[in-house]
């Protein structure tokens, strides 16, 4: 049951190392409970998504850690492994749903603005498609585009900037969309109004001739 300076277990050192093998001996020979944290408040589990290792997440989570599990800065699985630029990780902890799109860190950096901040194109795109927020931003008012600009992620920018103006487009097409049906409607209730006042003058005229 030894422990590192800063608090890693044996349990937290297979997962860091990302061989399953590893983390399958120390998990069926019970060294260190799965829970342990170390001095940045992280799990064998959150450091094996942390360095993206989606095999090693996979078997702590079925030897039933704790998956929405933070660490003191409050930090998710979800915003560890789009941190770590693993795709597969990412991928993992979605179809797992490990921690929610939109959940904070102690930065308000959700896992879209963690993988921004990093540059992770890959996991940038895997999280807009799963429905996150693209316009979120962090404390600060810091925006996506702010946050891949101030770390220098020209890549992160360049998709941001090509996002922003496909939802532009998209909305346009709704707008758009939207008054052909209000027009659409419009002149419906228009030509049932004209037919309305020609039935109406049709009768009034039949009236007239039978008295």
């Amino acid at each position: 049951a030894a422990v590192a300076d800063n608090g890693a277990t044996a349990l937290m050192q297979t997962a860091f190392s990302g061989i399953a093998a590893a983390v399958r001996t120390a998990l069926a020979a019970g060294w260190c409970g799965l829970e342990a944290t170390n001095s940045d408040g992280d799990t064998a589990f959150l450091l094996a998504c942390y360095k993206g290792h989606a095999e090693c997440m996979q078997l702590l989570a079925e030897a039933g850690c704790n998956t929405a599990a933070k660490d003191n800065y409050g930090t998710t699985a979800l915003m560890h492994t789009a941190c770590s630029g693993i795709a597969a990780a990412v991928r993992t902890a979605l179809a797992a749903g490990w921690c929610g799109l939109e959940a904070t860190s102690s930065n308000g950096d959700t896992a879209f603005l963690v993988a921004c901040n990093q540059g992770h194109v890959d996991c940038m795109q895997l999280l807009a498609e799963a429905g996150c927020n693209t316009a979120a931003v962090a404390n600060g008012s810091k925006t996506a585009r702010d946050i891949a600009q101030a770390a220098g992620n020209s890549a992160a920018v360049q998709w941001l900037l090509e996002e922003f103006a496909e939802r532009e487009r998209r909305a346009q097409i709704a707008e758009a969309e939207l008054m052909a049906m209000l027009d659409s409607e419009s002149a419906t209730t228009n030509r049932s109004t004209v037919r309305q006042g020609e039935q109406a003058q049709r009768k009034k005229e039949k009236r007239r001739r039978q008295q």
